[in-house]
């Protein structure tokens, strides 16, 4: 069995830096003022659904680990499909953005410890 190296910990740091990834980088893509808005609420979004994950970097520990694997799972589905939204996929820097974002969330997902719920 493969060993993974994320621990809840890691997790939660790489989920605040995609939270602000999302709620900063579309504005320096020039992408228009919806698709900047819509980036916005996923990145404040899984900025707050990580904050009360029972993990290190937990603020307010209410989540498991287990219900925050399934929340990241629906929002890199939803990160995937925004991909196809005229937004991200008129503007070649976003689209690129988006698919890296999908890409490192599936990457970050696949090699985390999810068994770890120590705070």
């Amino acid at each position: 069995m493969i060993q993974k190296p994320i621990t809840p910990g890691l997790h939660g740091l790489i989920d605040y830096s995609f939270a602000a990834a999302l709620i900063s980088v579309p504005k320096l893509l020039d992408c228009d003022k919806q698709t900047v808005f819509l980036y916005r609420i996923i990145g404040a979004q899984v900025f707050i659904y990580s904050a009360v994950t029972k993990q290190p970097m937990g603020i307010i520990p209410l989540l498991s680990m287990k219900a925050h694997q399934k929340i990241d799972l629906g929002n890199l589905l939803a990160l995937a499909l925004f991909s196809s939204y005229r937004g991200v996929r008129s503007n070649p820097k976003a689209l690129l953005f988006n698919f890296g974002m999908v890409a490192l969330g599936l990457t970050t997902v696949l090699f985390t410890k999810w068994h770890s719920t120590k705070p």
